[in-house]
């Protein structure tokens, strides 16, 4: 119900997209959050193929729960679920790094979680702005966090610390995709953008969408890649910026 209310709300096809065979979409993100942005492809005009470049596991060794209340941080859906998963205790306050894993936070029963504008470093000062160093912080994620947000906050006095909830690694197995049939390939994080590079793909005339400046660079050099990058980390902007490039191209 949450996906079909969010994709006519803000996925509607474009009138240029409808007389033409519809584009295909290479969505890279691991489960099971590419099964719901399959949907948002879907319902936005695409055909979506999914074949994640990483996997969620739990890690050998999971943290205990925080011992003292404060604030947890979330930079993606992933730590979300991963916290929820191991508790019922929704009272606690919660930052998150965008509006997507805000929705999730709701989701999951996080009452009036804050949310920045995509960036770590925007975590770091909403938290800054709307926090006294009295409070804990938890960064909770994956062993692959991105950013400074805890390194940022211990310099200005807090007391901050990362727990690791969960484990995002590379596919072991290059994917069995045919690469000539993708018009588009989206990547969500700058690990997948790596894996990636890692198994040589032949992109030659496939437009490459990067959801931050942070997982563009982490790409380096692709020869006959068009690369574009969404103006925000979420994959509302990126889906806008897909159809923007089709009616271009029409």
């Amino acid at each position: 119900m949450y996906v079909k209310k969010l994709a006519k709300k803000f996925f509607g096809i474009k009138k240029e997209m409808l007389s033409r065979p519809k584009p295909t979409v290479w969505v890279t993100r691991s489960l099971p959050a590419a099964d719901r942005s399959s949907k948002n492809w879907s319902y936005a005009g695409f055909n979506p193929l999914t074949f994640p470049l990483l996997e969620i596991s739990k890690p050998s060794e999971e943290p205990n729960l925080p011992l003292k209340k404060g604030i947890l941080v979330f930079t993606s859906g992933n730590g979300v679920r991963a916290f929820s998963e191991k508790t019922t205790e929704r009272d606690w306050s919660v930052v998150t790094v965008g509006k997507e894993t805000q929705r999730l936070a709701r989701k999951f029963g996080f009452e009036s979680p804050l949310t920045a504008n995509g960036d770590s470093r925007d975590v770091a000062n909403l938290i800054l702005n709307n926090f006294s160093k009295d409070n804990n912080i938890y960064h909770c994620g994956g062993n692959n966090l991105q950013g400074s947000i805890v390194k940022d906050l211990l310099q200005k006095g807090y007391n901050a610390e990362r727990l690791v909830y969960y484990n995002s690694t590379p596919i072991k197995v290059k994917p069995s995709i045919n690469v000539n049939e993708i018009d588009y390939l989206i990547l969500y994080s700058p690990l997948a953008a790596r894996t990636l590079v890692k198994y040589q793909f032949n992109l030659l005339g496939v437009t490459v969408i990067s959801i931050s400046k942070a997982t563009k660079d982490a790409l380096g050099t692709l020869k006959g890649v068009r690369h574009k990058v969404s103006k925000e980390p979420n994959e509302m902007a990126i889906i806008d910026l897909v159809k923007d490039l089709e009616v271009m191209n029409d």
